[in-house]
């Protein structure tokens, strides 16, 4: 398999439309890599240019140590499953997965046993002989990954392979990906709009908008430490809560004044919000950070529920403040009611910060993880 580093990519359209400005990234041999981020913002297309089915503007792309600006796709060692499967109709299954090393001109005894043990790995040893419009929606996608599987490639590229198929067999899918991952030990680069995929797939997540790469990082530093409003909001489902207060002094402490209460922040983030005494900040607080409270203290948010949403393991709650609505992940044993008044208790020790003009986290985070 292979390391792959992008460095300075760019792609610029007719017109002057930047698709990708200036990428860095670097995929480490056997990484799984996942590029998440809105339609439009530059992932599908990164992704082709590894590929090379789109031209570079700028920058260089190297797979293991070799630049590859240049090379035609078909010289690159990389193989690629779409989402749309681009299976060959008339083909038998068999004959799709051997299509491409008969082309190469592969011996007939090797075809056949790379295509017998790709099927073997994934499971449709049986429907070797099918056409593909005889076959399901998941079934189809096994065989556009068993055929990219067969090429033994030093990179596998996935462009939202599972975006055509239903929630159930979605989920049953990204297991069988990652489990695939994991036999193969191969370097995966995976494209996807679907952060809850991003974030049960990758080893690290490449998080992109309007083709600029926003923060490199694990799933799980992405989530606890973004470093900025839109990472902290893309990431994570139901979605991080934004709440603007002021930031104050009261009796020498560092308030936050939401418009129908104080928060006080955790010691390590009032040293951090002591510049912004007397200009406003966003207070970003996950769902699961934002608990019921059954006691009514002073310093709770006071909401009005507008939703409840019952998922059998927790209640998701939405619900209205003064200025601001929020929604709480809260435990299934509680009888909630649309128009009840509740208070929700923050743990300010786990919130986020971010500056309310630039959006950027007010504590200290690197585009890239573990980054100096």
């Amino acid at each position: 398999m292979a390391r792959v580093v992008l460095k300075d990519i760019t792609k610029i359209y007719d017109g002057d439309i930047k698709a990708v400005d200036t990428a860095n990234i670097v995929i480490e041999d056997k990484e799984f890599v996942v590029f998440v981020g809105p339609s439009g913002c530059g992932k599908s297309t990164t992704l082709r240019m590894i590929a090379g089915l789109e031209d570079i503007t700028a920058g260089e792309i190297l797979i293991d140590g070799d630049l590859v600006n240049d090379v035609p796709p078909k010289d690159r060692n990389i193989a690629m499953v779409f989402q749309n499967y681009a299976l060959y109709p008339h083909m038998s299954v068999y004959d799709n997965m051997a299509f491409g090393l008969k082309i190469r001109k592969v011996a007939k005894a090797e075809i056949d046993q790379r295509v017998r043990e790709a099927a073997r790995i994934l499971d449709i040893e049986k429907y070797l002989d099918r056409k593909p419009k005889q076959l399901s929606g998941g079934q189809r996608q096994r065989v556009a990954v068993g055929r990219a599987i067969v090429r033994n490639p030093k990179v596998f590229l996935f462009d939202e392979p599972l975006s055509n198929l239903d929630a159930k067999l979605r989920v049953q899918m990204r297991a069988e990906i990652i489990e695939l991952h994991n036999r193969l030990q191969a370097t995966m680069i995976y494209v996807t709009h679907d952060q809850v995929e991003a974030m049960t797939m990758g080893d690290k997540i490449v998080v992109m908008k309007d083709g600029l790469i926003h923060q490199i990082g694990s799933p799980l530093h992405l989530y606890n430490k973004p470093i900025n409003k839109f990472v902290a909001g893309f990431i994570g489902s139901p979605p991080m809560n934004f709440i603007k207060a002021r930031v104050v002094e009261d009796a020498g402490s560092i308030m936050l004044d939401e418009g129908s209460c104080k928060l006080k922040p955790g010691a390590e983030n009032a040293t951090a919000l002591k510049p912004y005494i007397g200009k406003d900040v966003i207070l970003g607080i996950r769902p699961e950070d934002l608990p019921y409270d059954d006691k009514n203290l002073p310093n709770s948010l006071k909401t009005r529920i507008t939703v409840v949403e019952p998922l059998g393991a927790e209640i998701h709650l939405w619900a209205q403040t003064t200025n601001h609505q929020i929604i709480s992940r809260v435990p299934p044993h509680h009888n909630f009611r649309i128009g009840e008044t509740v208070a929700f208790a923050p743990v300010m020790e786990k919130a986020r910060f971010f500056d309310a003009d630039t959006e950027q986290s007010i504590l200290p985070v690197s585009l890239v993880e573990n980054q100096a």
